[in-house]
């Protein structure tokens, strides 16, 4: 089976699951973190065409939406989008969802002010082109603001797998579950060490390849989770810290 359909039809599978967490996440601080973390780092603070890539069920074109901007949410699963329609229509808010294939954007050039991906890229077969994409669609002066971590660098280092391995371990004592759940774990562990990004160091890896593409700005923050994770979820994903890695048209 081709890669990107067996990525598809995971990610399919684990809509509802996202859905919850997000829902968790409109009902706490997050809303507010996330919605000024993205705009403190936007081009301007004007009303923003702002497309949101692999936007699983809904959650940021509900807090960027609701802060008056036009907000246009993209993602390749039918679920998700079914998902983000719902959430939306619970939220009262309103933004434009598209089933889109975020390699191969259906965007004229030049088209959005602020593009935002969260928890995306990981998954993705052809990350470059992605990021030619993106860069493509951007206005002049536009921004690309990714939020993600380096989730499986321990399957390539064995010090770090030891390491892991160990915190596992604390994790589950403390909290009683694992440091992530998926619904199709062993799908997902397999899928884990076939992708691309899987053991690149990033933000680097993507800090290099914008810069290739012709990005005239890039930057990177790696301590955003201290912003958008509470104290549990810090803990548990202190082997794979969140970062921000951005890039100005």
């Amino acid at each position: 089976m081709n890669l990107n359909i067996r990525i598809k039809n995971y990610w399919e599978g684990e809509a509802q699951g996202y859905s919850e967490a997000i829902e968790d996440e409109l009902n706490g601080f997050e809303r507010k973190a996330w919605s000024d973390l993205v705009l403190e780092y936007a081009p301007s603070k004007d009303r923003l065409d702002i497309l949101d890539i692999g936007t699983g069920p809904g959650f940021f074109p509900i807090v960027l939406s609701q802060g008056g901007h036009n907000v246009t949410g993209i993602d390749l699963t039918e679920n998700m989008i079914e998902f983000a329609r719902l959430n939306l229509a619970r939220e009262g808010a309103s933004a434009k969802l598209v089933t889109m294939d975020c390699q191969n954007l259906k965007f004229p050039d030049n088209c959005f002010d602020l593009l935002v991906c969260r928890n995306l890229t990981w998954t993705l077969d052809d990350p470059a082109k992605a990021y030619k994409e993106w860069h493509r669609v951007l206005k002049p002066g536009g921004r690309v603001l990714i939020f993600d971590a380096c989730w499986y660098l321990h399957l390539f280092d064995e010090n770090m797998k030891i390491a892991y391995e160990k915190k596992e371990k604390e994790i589950l004592m403390k909290y009683g579950h694992p440091m992530h759940q998926h619904k199709d774990q062993v799908e997902g562990d397999a899928l884990s060490r076939k992708l691309f990004m899987s053991d690149k160091v990033r933000p680097q890896w993507d800090l290099d390849i914008m810069l290739k593409l012709g990005f005239s700005k890039v930057f990177a923050d790696t301590s955003v989770g201290e912003r958008i994770l509470n104290e549990q979820q810090q803990d548990r994903n202190s082997m794979h810290p969140p970062f921000l890695v951005g890039g100005e048209k």
